[in-house]
């Protein structure tokens, strides 16, 4: 929450100034992804409308250090059936270049709640809201580079703490009722399998007649 406030008032501070400044909603989509949509630029044909939904990532490549990047997407909402479909996506990094685009060959009807960014940009289309922000800008190209520069200022986050590898320790007792083989590795190497078949006690008395001294001749 305090991630989300910290990008809103960065933003806000960005676009206050613009003369020509229009309305923008922005929706937080994910942990550190936000989808802006411009209402302007919904374009009507009956209950079905069609519109552009940018979507602002902090890391576009999923790679390590993260990458801001943005997804625009087109997209089809039909607001009495309450589904959608999308027509053409682009990906692009933060510096502008292209990285994807695909254009939908069968686009097929879904229903609009089945993903949260298609939801959250069904909501401001056909229900002229969202749950999000409003913000002032003069494009929204605006809106996306001020989403973008806002997670420069955010503190890194900690890293885990580096454990020490475990040494070898002290081998606990086994468990009353434990099966053999939960016994310890080092345990069964000092009594060796082959040894279980010697008897418990040996019989001497056995080979006695081997032993015995021999008779002397009458």
């Amino acid at each position: 929450m305090r991630r989300a406030i910290w990008i809103l008032a960065g933003l806000a501070a960005l676009t206050a100034a613009s003369a020509a400044a229009r309305p923008f909603y922005i929706v937080q989509s994910g942990p550190d992804a936000w989808t802006v949509m411009d209402p302007q630029g919904i374009e009507r044909d009956g209950a079905v409308r069609k519109a552009w939904a940018v979507r602002v990532q902090r890391n576009i490549l999923n790679g390590n250090p993260p990458q801001a990047g943005y997804v625009r997407t087109l997209t089809e909402y039909d607001c009495d059936q309450q589904r959608t479909r999308w027509r053409e996506v682009f990906a692009f990094s933060r510096a502008g270049a292209q990285l994807a685009h695909t254009v939908n060959a069968r686009p097929e009807w879904g229903p609009a709640a089945e993903d949260s960014d298609v939801e959250a940009a069904y909501r401001v289309i056909c229900e002229g809201g969202g749950g999000g922000s409003v913000v002032a800008a003069d494009s929204v190209a605006k809106v996306v580079i001020g989403l973008m520069g806002s997670w420069d200022a955010l503190p890194a986050a900690p890293a885990a703490p580096a454990l020490p590898a475990p040494g070898p320790g002290p081998k606990p007792a086994a468990a009353k009722g434990a099966s053999s083989k939960d016994a310890a590795p080092k345990a069964a190497s000092v009594k060796p399998a082959s040894a279980k078949a010697v008897p418990a006690k040996a019989a001497p008395a056995k080979a006695a007649p081997a032993a015995k001294p021999a008779q002397p001749k009458a």
